[in-house]
């Protein structure tokens, strides 16, 4: 089942260009139709089974917001276009040559993750979140706390 993506104003000619520049070769068309229709928009709650983990998309990175935000992310890899992040210091992103979609985990080394083959097929990958596809392992789950001035009402 696809999820809900807000449709948002598309990018303009111009700010395409120049991301075109930056990374030096022809955008995606998967990538650029996608943006024409959802460029920054905040999808519903979603996710999306990798090999290590499942994870999901907060929000897309509006086209001329993406050469800056990667540029202020350490480690992240150099000439891709920054597509999605997922609100956890991790990055989805876009190989401008194939047009495959990576998921990049900022806390682990080696190649980052193949999740799809472009823009619109990684799109068709997410799936609505629900909260029963949740496991956590025996011991998993250590407790946690919770600053008491958060929500004092609990």
């Amino acid at each position: 089942m696809p999820i809900a993506i807000p449709t948002m104003p598309a990018p303009t000619d111009a700010q395409l260009e120049a991301l075109e520049q930056s990374v030096g070769v022809a955008l995606p068309n998967s990538y650029v139709e996608f943006t024409r229709h959802h460029d920054g928009a905040v999808p519903e709650d979603n996710s999306l089974g990798t090999q290590d983990n499942e994870v999901g998309v907060a929000r897309f990175i509006p086209v001329g917001e993406a050469v800056k935000a990667a540029s202020g992310i350490e480690g992240f890899p150099a000439n891709v276009i920054l597509l999605a992040e997922d609100g956890c210091g991790n990055h989805f992103y876009v190989d401008p040559g194939s047009g495959a979609v990576h998921f990049w985990d900022h806390e682990l080394e080696g190649p980052d993750e193949r999740v799809a083959d472009s823009a619109l097929a990684f799109v068709d990958r997410l799936n609505p979140f629900d909260i029963s596809r949740v496991k956590l392992a025996p011991g998993q789950d250590q407790g946690g706390w919770v600053d008491p001035s958060f929500k004092p009402e609990f």
